[in-house]
């Protein structure tokens, strides 16, 4: 196959990326499907010429079989990265096995698998799945790995199966044409999926064919082109999957750029978890917190503040915070992406400088409802607004209590503030530092 530059690489539909693979003499595997139809082999086959390509397809829908096949999950589930790699291996092992000498000399073998968990009749929760593929990236080559963990958000089931599926060529088609571009392998993954339709919140490259790439930079690269609009970094500096740090825990986020973390993130940090954890009624131990970085609004304003991302990721979690970089401007979104994901109780640390932004009529132009509609997402969920004063140049300390808010919107916040959405944080003010907003 060529090497296309990913623009031209969006010109091709998916029935015709199906049709190339199909028709490349020298591209073969297995497709392994669990939980959603055969999507990705549906694509081969309606596209023609499906023989040139597809050595086997499998649907493992009976969990004995399943298990027969690729053994049993330690954790006894089935949407799981290990599930998944154990699809990769063992379909890969059968062919290399079987069919690697009768095939052309310098062919090049692939394994797709996913599972996951799409909608159906009795599932009405989240629905998500994992998708991967191990492949040669050169002919005899040891293979490699591209895993992703993707979320489906269409309302139906046939939406669901069909977006994985195109899903799946798109990765298939760009691991064998993008290999060497793994930032264009990335972007090339949405091509034909309309925005909205999957989030992509997890991708880990492996194998001698990524040698040099490093996985934090290609996580960082999904928020970035759109693909999903989160991606979590645990303590360790690794890329983390956010099921996994947000599992069984309340949420408390810190917004910043941390250009750089200074001493009064230090102390809001300090004192919002002891006042989150009193508000909810919690230990401090059941609460996950994080640095959070966003970076919508210079991706559309095509500013270069994005360059020294990973440089920030790694100084938060290099004091020991779990980091998040979200495409989510507004805060009310960050409100709306996890209580869909079941977290009802979540905590938002903001400055007073902060309010003032939340608090601008401004900030929420282009919404039907303007700012009572966005209060009423970012509360909807018994989201907390944890607001830390402010030291002003001249001394005086402003606080949730004595800021000035536009008249007209003085009932809404009283309002919060009475019934606890918004709470004030009370500082030792020997600890108060003079707050630099270009830094929040």
């Amino acid at each position: 196959m060529g090497t296309g530059m990913p623009g031209d690489e969006k010109k091709r539909t998916t029935r015709q990326k199906a049709l190339e693979l199909n028709l490349d003499p020298l591209i073969y595997g297995s497709i392994a499907e669990i939980g959603a139809g055969q999507e990705v082999a549906r694509h081969f086959f309606q596209a023609g010429g499906a023989s040139g390509t597809v050595a086997k397809t499998l649907s493992a829908y009976d969990m004995h079989f399943s298990d027969a096949i690729y053994g049993v999950d330690e954790s006894g589930r089935y949407v799981t990265r290990s599930r998944l790699e154990s699809m990769l291996e063992t379909e890969y092992g059968l062919l290399i096995e079987r069919v690697s000498e009768s095939r052309p000399q310098g062919s090049r073998f692939f394994a797709f698998a996913d599972t996951v968990a799409a909608r159906s009749y009795k599932k009405e929760g989240e629905c998500h799945g994992w998708m991967g593929i191990e492949f040669q990236h050169g002919p005899r080559a040891k293979p490699s790995r591209i895993a992703i963990h993707v979320r489906m958000l269409d309302s139906s089931n046939r939406g669901q199966q069909d977006a994985l599926g195109v899903l799946g060529i798109n990765l298939i088609h760009s691991a064998f044409t993008y290999s060497a571009d793994p930032d264009g392998l990335v972007d090339s993954l949405v091509d034909n999926l309309v925005w909205g339709r999957v989030e992509v919140d997890y991708i880990d490259f492996s194998g001698p064919g990524f040698g040099g790439v490093d996985n934090r930079q290609m996580n960082l690269r999904l928020v970035t082109s759109s693909l999903g609009p989160v991606v979590m970094f645990g303590p360790d500096g690794k890329v983390a999957l956010p099921a996994d740090l947000m599992h069984e825990k309340e949420l408390l986020l810190l917004r910043g750029t941390f250009r750089p973390f200074m001493d009064v993130h230090g102390e809001m940090i300090r004192c919002g978890m002891d006042a989150f954890a009193r508000e909810i009624g919690t230990d401090a131990e059941r609460i996950a917190f994080f640095c959070e970085m966003n970076v919508a609004r210079y991706i559309s304003e095509g500013l270069d503040e994005v360059s020294d991302l990973l440089e920030r990721v790694e100084a938060v979690t290099g004091l020991g915070y779990n980091a998040m970089v979200t495409s989510h401007l507004r805060y009310f979104r960050l409100s709306e992406y996890f209580s869909k994901r079941g977290k009802g109780r979540i905590g938002l640390l903001a400055s007073v400088d902060n309010i003032y932004t939340i608090f601008d009529d401004r900030y929420y132009e282009g919404m039907e409802g303007g700012i009572l509609e966005a209060a009423g997402k970012l509360f909807a969920s018994d989201t907390k607004l944890l607001v830390y004063p402010n030291l002003t140049p001249e001394g005086d300390v402003v606080t949730a209590l004595n800021l000035e808010v536009p008249e007209h919107q003085k009932h809404l916040y009283m309002h919060l503030v009475q019934n606890r959405r918004i709470v004030p944080l009370e500082p030792p003010r020997g600890s108060l530092v003079t707050f630099d907003s270009r830094s929040s």
